[in-house]
């Protein structure tokens, strides 16, 4: 069984608790990340994502340039150990209902693995397939959510991407 530092991504971008969600957004577009680690001092705290800024600030109708990354983040940090089965990060993800993973070798954050790139390793490691098996599911192609049936899908759809006017054309 692969382990987690064998599909993770080693590149790791971070702000400051107290950065405004401007800056992060404009973080994750210079860096073409989906997520940006909080770190205070020299310990991370906490993850922003971009459904984070979708969700907790655009949809909300929150300033991006008053709001900070401390009043948004996810937090406490939930890591994985490095040497870890990949089995096991995707029991994490599914437990913990998470796309992506920091990896840690002690204190220290090595590197990003994300549930993107598990599933998109799949056509090439047969391994993996296996343990995704139990996460099956229908996948939003919009956010990337797994939902059990097409039905739960649709009502998924409605509610969160149509009934937040996020899917509408802007007028």
């Amino acid at each position: 069984m692969p382990k987690v530092e064998e599909k993770m991504r080693k590149f790791i971008v971070s702000a400051s608790p107290e950065d405004n969600i401007k800056y992060i957004a404009e973080l994750m577009k210079e860096k073409k990340v989906g997520s940006v680690l909080i770190k205070q001092g020299n310990q991370y705290t906490g993850i922003i994502t971009e459904r984070d800024i979708l969700y907790k600030v655009v949809a909300e109708g929150k300033d991006p340039i008053k709001t900070k990354a401390k009043e948004i983040m996810s937090s406490p940090l939930i890591t994985i150990e490095k040497g870890r089965d990949i089995s096991e990060a995707i029991k994490i993800f599914k437990e913990k209902n998470i796309r992506r993973l920091p990896v840690r070798d002690g204190n220290e954050i090595i590197g990003m693995l994300t549930l993107r790139t598990l599933i998109g390793d799949l056509k090439h490691d047969e391994e993996i397939t296996q343990e995704i098996e139990e996460i099956k599911g229908v996948v939003c192609a919009f956010c990337g959510s797994i939902f059990t049936n097409e039905k739960e899908l649709s009502k998924h759809i409605d509610r969160v991407h149509i009934g937040a006017g996020i899917l509408e054309e802007r007028r």
